[in-house]
């Protein structure tokens, strides 16, 4: 009996042990490595990140515009990402009468990898707006204030998670963590179609080969969700999304470039660009 009840305790203190550095692996010794949040996006390895892809019809063969994201890091600790986004000609489908559009996204992130706030123009034949996004009520909420030219100002509020990311443009995903199958997570998107915000799903379905830039290289295909619509996003070992099919019916695939431009001669939004850090 004396040697069962010190079984049961060696037992029940190695359990306690082990669920306790598992929840400070997840919490704090290895926050980068969780989807979905800025500390995953802005590591070290990303400090002068460039990315560039091409926009596709569907079928990926007819090249209608691009789209470009790059990460910058202020002198004072905080973070800035930058998506301009351009379709060059007409496009069919939910796009159609976005013929031609543009979208310039703009997003703050404070030394503590959480969002401080966003802006985005978003410009057309047809449709000129600006929207402006604000973490209120100690980052538990983000405010949004769209003005549409000649039609005044919408506000929306959606819940943030806290360290969660907010995307513009046409893709959910800025660049990843390493990725098991398995993993959800969601993501706050601004919709360029609708102005408004949207929580889209994600999960890691499985791995797949992807034939890349005459590559042949292992992925991880990631879907994602919105409502009844679904994409996909082949992701490689690193992180970096080579291609992706688009809630708006239209295909993303990675180019190489072989030089980064300097995101200090980006074009920026004009509010953004008179007083950057101001807020």
């Amino acid at each position: 009996m004396q040697y069962r009840l010190v079984a049961v305790a060696v037992v029940g203190f190695w359990a306690v042990m082990m669920a306790s550095l598992v929840r400070r692996w997840l919490l704090e010794v290895k926050p980068e490595l969780i989807p979905g949040t800025y500390r995953s996006v802005l590591t070290r390895e990303r400090e002068n990140y460039y990315c560039k892809m091409g926009i596709y019809l569907a079928g990926g063969e007819k090249r209608v515009g691009h789209t470009e994201t790059a990460f910058h890091y202020t002198d004072d600790g905080k973070h800035r990402l930058t998506n301009t986004t351009r379709l060059e000609m007409p496009a069919t489908g939910l796009l159609s009468k976005l013929a031609a559009f543009g979208t310039d996204t703009v997003v703050v992130v404070g030394k503590d990898y959480t969002l401080e706030r966003f802006s985005v123009a978003v410009s057309s034949a047809v449709l000129n707006a600006q929207c402006d996004g604000q973490v209120v009520e100690r980052g538990k909420f983000l405010e949004i204030r769209v003005n549409v030219r000649g039609e005044g100002v919408e506000v929306h509020r959606v819940r943030l998670e806290k360290g969660g990311l907010v995307a513009g443009g046409l893709s959910p995903l800025l660049a990843l963590p390493r990725l098991h199958v398995g993993m959800r997570w969601t993501t706050v998107v601004f919709n360029p179609l609708t102005l408004s915000p949207q929580t889209v799903e994600l999960e890691v379905l499985h791995r797949d080969r992807l034939r890349w830039s005459g590559e042949i290289l292992d992925t991880h295909v990631v879907e994602i969700r919105s409502g009844f619509m679904k994409a996909q996003a082949w992701v490689a070992r690193n992180g970096e999304v080579l291609k992706e099919t688009t809630l708006f019916g239209l295909t993303l695939i990675r180019e190489r470039v072989e030089e980064a431009p300097n995101p200090k001669s980006e074009t920026r939004n004009p509010k953004e660009t008179r007083n950057p850090e101001s807020k």
